[in-house]
């Protein structure tokens, strides 16, 4: 089971590519311990969380770190109260927050990942300060520093105006010394084009030739260094995967938070079962313009139809972009 609180969606940067940015009337709510307390309460009773093996329990913004109090709140009372025998907590930071209080936080992270885009030229064109400034200096200093005590995973956002340099940047961060790097597409940037399929497949094959040649086995590079090929399941938003936003709004995946259509109800109220059955009514609709393709199960347009619409406008037609990187995970996986 998959739960994801927002505790913040106020954030200290304002990167250009960003849903979050400065300018976009995101609200800036903090998640309080009234609503940490109802979150729990009612997710405890639910069947799956009683069924569920492990709690997968991530911390989500905006920058979490800036509402460190509540993270700390959030694990004591699963730890204190024994609500599940095995919670696994993970975090997506901007890795600019790095204090005495976020080193002890941190500490309790199993899975961390911290937002890199590349080298100073690259990261500083995308990932600015509120001031305009640059990041870089901090993140990388922050994360070589993290990464001594506790593994880390760089995230790299890849746009249509960095794709060129992908091969380059995932070079520098290796020879930087960071050994876990996920390049990431943005999927939901519009500016995409059919020019770039073409940079997009040399330099993933570009990254995947270096970890050969370089016998770099202590390397992962997300799924070009290794990628069970296994079938997509159906969405599991709404039964087993949640986003619980401060207010305590419920969402089904985070591509859905503050889209009303999708709103699965509030953790005082409960869940909108009507919306959830919709989900999986979905999950059984063929997408036609992918009918033939040998590898369409497993492929992500087939299993999440709220990805296609956000992307596409529709819920039942492929993004190319996700065809790409589907037809590109499976040729490097051999």
């Amino acid at each position: 089971m998959d739960i994801t609180f927002w505790v913040t969606q106020d954030c200290n940067l304002n990167c250009a590519y960003c849903y979050n940015r400065t300018g976009n009337n995101i609200k800036k709510e903090y998640m309080t311990k009234e609503v940490v307390d109802d979150t729990l309460s009612f997710f405890s009773e639910l069947r799956a969380w009683k069924e569920a093996n492990t709690i997968y329990l991530n911390f989500h913004g905006g920058e979490p770190l800036m509402n460190t109090e509540i993270i700390e709140y959030v694990i004591s009372k699963l730890n204190k109260g024994k609500m599940h025998r095995n919670v696994v907590y993970g975090m997506t930071t901007n890795g600019t927050i790095y204090g005495s209080k976020q080193k002890k936080v941190l500490e309790k992270i199993d899975n961390l990942s911290i937002s890199l885009d590349g080298n100073k030229e690259i990261h500083d064109k995308y990932r600015l300060f509120e001031n305009g400034s640059g990041t870089f200096e901090t993140v990388i200093s922050n994360a070589k520093e993290i990464q001594k005590t506790k593994n880390i995973r760089i995230r790299i956002t890849v746009t249509k105006h960095t794709i060129k340099k992908l091969y380059e940047t995932v070079v520098f961060l290796i020879d930087s010394g960071f050994r876990n790097i996920v390049p990431v597409l943005d999927m939901y940037d519009s500016n995409w084009e059919d020019v770039c399929e073409e940079d997009i497949i040399n330099q993933f094959r570009l990254i995947k030739r270096y970890l050969i040649d370089n016998s770099l086995n202590d390397v992962d590079v997300g799924w070009i260094s290794s990628n069970e090929l296994t079938p997509k399941g159906d969405c599991d938003g709404g039964k087993t995967n949640f986003h619980i936003v401060p207010n305590g709004e419920i969402y089904p995946c985070l591509i859905t938070v503050g889209d009303v259509e999708w709103k699965l109800g509030n953790v005082k109220t409960g869940l909108d079962h009507t919306k959830i059955d919709r989900i999986q009514k979905m999950n059984k609709v063929q997408i036609e313009n992918c009918r033939g393709c040998a590898i369409y199960r497993y492929c992500p347009s087939s299993r999440c139809k709220l990805i296609n619409k956000k992307i596409t406008g529709d819920y039942f037609s492929a993004s190319k972009i996700t065809c790409i990187e589907s037809r590109l995970s499976i040729e490097l996986c051999q």
